[in-house]
């Protein structure tokens, strides 16, 4: 039989077995030792004592984590490679989509400084202020994409991902309007100064 692989909130757990917890620090319930437990989301370590482990041995330790038969944990095992599968691929669709975007991006600084140079020359140039106009609406947009793609949440990437070309235009303009997005840390990413070109 195989221990079930379940997520215990570490926090929770620390909690119930005689610890206060403030913050990322918490009090040892094993040397009563004042604030000498470091946390993360998954593991815990007393400065004090040496008490380490992470949200499944303190699960166990307490009693709270069942035995599971072969077949549920070999359904957990397979659920959590499809999950990893379909998180990799995901991850791979972002990758590609950030590198032709990175690529665009070059491609719009190179016009920019050609088209600068061409206003240096000859400030009537109508060609030079034709590309410098273009640029400048799309260069504030390719960088909100950027943003979006290295900082967004999954549901706004995924959005940016399975959107039409003017789907995408839309959500860049309203990143644009917000000045950034909201991360997949519950942070926020600023996109810079837009009117710079």
């Amino acid at each position: 039989m195989s221990v079930a692989a379940v997520e215990w909130d570490i926090r929770d757990l620390l909690h119930r077995a005689g610890a206060q917890v403030l913050g990322r620090r918490a009090d040892c319930p094993w040397c009563c030792g004042r604030r000498t437990i470091s946390l993360t989301e998954k593991v815990y370590f007393c400065h004090r004592c040496g008490a380490k482990g992470n949200s499944f041995t303190l699960a166990r330790e307490l009693g709270l984590a069942r035995r599971m038969s072969r077949a549920e944990a070999q359904n957990i095992r397979r659920e959590r490679e499809r999950a990893e599968s379909v998180a990799n691929a995901f991850l791979a669709q972002i990758g590609e989509a950030r590198s032709s975007l990175n690529a665009l991006h070059d491609q719009l600084l190179h016009l920019r400084d050609q088209a600068h140079e061409r206003l240096r020359a000859d400030h009537d140039n109508e060609i030079g202020w034709e590309t410098l106009a273009y640029i400048c609406t799309e260069l504030p947009r390719l960088r909100a994409e950027l943003v979006l793609l290295s900082d967004g949440t999954v549901e706004d990437r995924l959005s940016w991902l399975e959107g039409t070309k003017e789907r995408r235009r839309e959500i860049a303009d309203r990143i644009l309007r917000a000045g950034g997005v909201s991360t997949f840390d519950d942070k926020w990413a600023e996109v810079g100064d837009p009117t710079c070109c």
